[in-house]
């Protein structure tokens, strides 16, 4: 009696988890789709972190359903291998090893081309529409009307997203030329792409575009900050050379097509008249430098006194020589700006001099930390801190910033996912 009820519990369990697998798988899908719509709300890297978060517990959900069965009637090959002779069985467990091989291409999506990423992405349309025919058909409760209707409106949202998805990528095609324009080396490793627009992209300082270069087969995408003013009239692109795909973008030539998609992001400053704090590392500078040149743009074109919104700046750099902007930072002389620059390396090989004792006074050795934070920031907790570079200094500065009682409403941090 005892194994007639376990049996019986094992089987619910299993349906539920399999209902609670197809309602996340389908908004999964629906969330990738329409995540362009979603990102002004935002911001497309918390839906990208969502959606990274929320396929663990689709995985889990996902596993769970078979694995129950197996308990309840204490078979494995009768659901983990398919039987065309019952259908709707079958095409359940394909679609358990499409989402098997969909999860594995998401946590390799940096070792594999873009291309077959979009592919993989037409295949979850596939996987769903197995997953749907399988609960349709097959779950015993499939004919409750509240079962039916569940199934209903995850079809219309997937199918509302593939809609939306769709007309987003054609728009895209047959929008505005972006033309390279010249290409200028800041650093050893780094350079800044100009491209001029037919139509001026509207976008707010601080904000991404993708990038895609329609050249060589590469068909990849990646996300780079615009490090242009608004107002400008071509749009610039800082990049770090780390890679095939920065390889082949610091080799255009004057002339050639680049596809842009965006902009993306809510890493802009918000209204209000706390103080800022920009905190950098490496190519991290570049939303702040298109903060930068819009409030310099503004100061010149309304020839008015600078406002009271006091801008401090900590920029942390392996080298001197690694610093980006250098000498446009250095020209900034109005009084509501402060710069300090931050070098990890700056001892001279060995049997040479020091390189520190010949560092302009507002470049220091070492690192962002909580002394330089309260040396430079008086009054931290009546700040707004706005964080981009490495992930090691994004984590280390939120720490600290947590310990000196900064709210978690004054932090912004910049998230890239490629």
């Amino acid at each position: 009696m005892e194994t007639i009820q376990l049996s019986a519990l094992f089987w619910e369990i299993g349906q539920w988890s399999g209902i609670a697998a197809f309602v996340a798988l389908s908004l999964l899908i629906f969330s990738g789709d329409t995540a362009r719509f979603w990102d002004r709300f935002f911001g497309l890297d918390r839906i990208i972190k969502f959606q990274r978060k929320f396929s663990l517990w689709t995985a889990l959900f996902v596993l769970l359903h078979p694995v129950f069965f197996m308990l309840s009637r204490q078979n494995f090959l009768a659901f983990a291998i398919p039987d065309f002779s019952v259908p709707p069985l079958a095409l359940g467990i394909v679609a358990f090893y499409v989402f098997a091989l969909v999860m594995l291409a998401s946590l390799l999506y940096k070792r594999i081309s873009h291309l077959a990423w979009q592919y993989i992405h037409v295949v979850t349309y596939l996987l769903f529409a197995l997953s749907l025919i399988h609960a349709w058909q097959w779950g015993s409760d499939s004919g409750s009307w509240w079962l039916q209707g569940i199934y209903i409106i995850a079809l219309a949202a997937v199918v509302c997203g593939a809609i939306y998805r769709t007309q987003y990528k054609i728009r895209q095609m047959f929008g505005g030329k972006f033309l390279v324009k010249s290409l200028t080396r800041e650093t050893a490793d780094t350079f800044t792409l100009t491209i001029s627009q037919e139509e001026p992209l509207q976008f707010r300082a601080g904000q991404f575009c993708f990038l895609r270069l329609p050249k060589d087969s590469l068909h990849a995408r990646h996300p780079f900050t615009i490090a242009s003013a608004p107002a400008e009239q071509d749009l610039r692109f800082t990049i770090k050379n780390a890679g095939r795909f920065t390889d082949s973008a610091g080799k255009l030539k004057k002339g050639e097509k680049v596809l842009i998609d965006g902009p993306f992001g809510r890493f802009y400053l918000r209204d209000g008249k706390k103080p800022l704090v920009f905190i950098a590392g490496g190519v991290g500078i570049t939303p702040f430098i298109s903060m930068l040149r819009e409030q310099i743009a503004a100061d010149n074109l309304h020839n008015r006194q600078p406002s009271a919104r006091d801008i401090t700046l900590l920029y942390g750099s392996r080298t001197f020589n690694d610093i980006i902007f250098k000498e446009e930072l250095d020209s900034i002389k109005a009084p509501w700006f402060k710069k300090i620059y931050l070098l990890s390396e700056t001892k001279a090989p060995k049997g040479k001099k020091q390189a520190t004792a010949k560092l302009p006074k507002d470049c220091l050795p070492g690192y962002i930390d909580e002394k330089i934070i309260r040396r430079f920031v008086p009054d931290p907790a009546g700040a707004l801190f706005y964080i981009c570079g490495p992930e090691a200094l994004k984590n280390s500065v939120k720490k600290i910033l947590r310990q000196l009682k900064v709210p978690r409403s004054a932090i912004f941090v910049e998230d890239f996912f490629w």
